[in-house]
């Protein structure tokens, strides 16, 4: 029997009951889509799963968006089509705790929602914690519910959005969070920016403000306009009303819509634990494809 307890009081829900090492089930599927409906963001609890069976889980709700280079990716000690966060190297050392690795990680601590900006139809992520450290060294998960902050926006501000276009970009968005960027880092890794909607609606019909790490501006106003008004909505939605903190256990499998909602990494301030967290993102629709081979077919059909 699935059952479902809320755990923050505006959304963010516990999951027991769903067995993810059985062949999943349409009540399976049904039960996870109208819990995400309704609280944006979940922690599946049920103990420790295997890449295989988190990747059949994921699947259930639309096709992968595969990680970069997917194609090439040797099969090692995960599984080529989950991406990974954590301080492990591919060996599965734990990565020394110098400022340069600091650095890498500083970029996901600040509210972002995953790939967009990339052109793909992003939907869902699923991560899982593998090996989690204790808590109060940290590593937890903060995620923030863009619907509650829509809708306590003053409605001359929603007024003023609605209809709106963010720029999400990657490298521009790393640059104002003052992160290193190279001009050898951006042509090692061409990210054009994409558009996104500032004003975003459920299949529910509720609404939500659609900004985070990667909304660097708006289309329409000019730089440093469009900066400050992605700022200003950034600055609403991360406060600490419509934040939760999720403290993980290992087994955990948390998703949340990366349409409707931001998450941030803490920061883990030492080396002496191992974090080893697998993610699949699913996307609405398409085919299973990295998002650098989607771009280059569709710069081959353009050209």
């Amino acid at each position: 029997m699935i059952s479902v307890r809320q755990l923050h009081p505006l959304f963010f829900a516990e999951i027991r009951g769903a067995d993810l090492k059985a062949e999943p089930t349409e009540d399976l599927r049904s039960a996870v889509e109208a819990a995400m409906e309704q609280y944006n963001g979940c922690v599946v609890r049920q103990g420790q799963i295997t890449d295989e069976e988190h990747i059949r889980f994921a699947r259930l709700f639309g096709p992968l968006e595969l990680p970069p280079g997917y194609s090439t990716r040797p099969r090692g000690r995960m599984a080529p089509e989950l991406f990974f966060a954590g301080n492990l190297d591919p060996d599965g050392n734990i990565k020394p705790l110098t400022p340069a690795n600091q650095n890498i990680a500083k970029g996901a601590e600040r509210f972002h929602a995953d790939s967009s900006f990339n052109p793909l139809p992003s939907k869902w992520s699923m991560l899982r914690g593998v090996e989690c450290p204790p808590s109060e060294v940290g590593g937890d998960t903060l995620f923030v519910d863009l619907r509650a902050a829509y809708d306590d926006l003053p409605q001359e501000t929603k007024d003023r959005i609605d209809g709106m276009t963010g720029i999400h970009d990657f490298w521009r968005g790393r640059a104002y969070a003052g992160l290193e960027v190279t001009e050898e880092m951006k042509a090692a890794m061409p990210m054009p920016p994409v558009h996104h909607p500032l004003v975003r609606t459920t299949p529910s019909g509720r609404k939500a403000v659609f900004v985070g790490g990667h909304c660097v501006g708006v289309v329409g106003l000019s730089d440093e306009e469009g900066h400050a008004l992605v700022e200003q909505l950034y600055d609403h939605v991360t406060q600490p009303k419509y934040v939760y903190r999720h403290k993980w256990v290992e087994g955990d499998i948390v998703i949340w819509d990366n349409r409707f909602a931001l998450h941030a990494a803490t920061p883990l301030e030492t080396d002496q634990y191992r974090r080893d967290m697998r993610r699949a993102t699913i996307n609405e629709s398409g085919e299973e494809i990295d998002s650098y081979e989607y771009r280059r077919r569709k710069q081959e059909t353009a050209a």
